[in-house]
């Protein structure tokens, strides 16, 4: 039977910090054999020194492990590689535009005429409702006027026709 135990040990590893990981620290583990052996008989777990668990062998192998997550990490590997973002150019002076970018400035400009028809849109939608209710419920309400038919009744609301 194949066996092979190993002692792990962990020890903080010295870095210097980064920007990035100012909250994080390096660990070096040592993974070091104790002892492998091929045969069942050997219960006991020595090493060459005879200490029972003690590593057996002079040569650490090394892995290291960051206390990161992998979206982390891979967030901040996207920022170190990413340049500087764009200035955005600044806009024309009006006497150096050509007639067609002054005519394309009027119509889908920052304020241009597509911007007014929208706001326009947008406020006569609240109007139209505003003097709905005005025409249906405060007109007769002041007895300015009367409507042809009464106002329906719930029931007669539910009902349907």
């Amino acid at each position: 039977m194949n066996t092979t135990l190993f002692s792990f040990t962990a020890k903080p590893l010295t870095t210097t910090p980064s920007k990035f990981q100012l909250h994080h620290q390096k660990y070096l583990l040592s993974v070091t054999p104790l002892k492998s052996s091929t045969d069942s008989t050997n219960s006991k777990i020595t090493s060459k020194d005879g200490e029972v668990g003690a590593p057996s062998s002079p040569e650490v192998a090394p892995i290291r492990f960051k206390r990161v997550s992998r979206r982390r990490a891979r967030q901040q590997e996207l920022e170190q590689s990413k340049p500087a973002p764009k200035q955005p150019k600044p806009p024309k002076e009006w006497e150096a535009m050509t007639l067609t970018e002054k005519a394309l400035e009027l119509y889908v400009g920052e304020k241009g005429l597509l911007f007014w028809i929208n706001k326009f849109a947008y406020a006569s939608i609240y109007i139209i409702i505003g003097a709905w209710i005005c025409f249906r419920f405060v007109g007769p309400a002041l007895n300015l006027y009367q409507l042809d038919a009464p106002p329906l009744s719930p029931t007669d609301v539910l009902k349907g026709s």
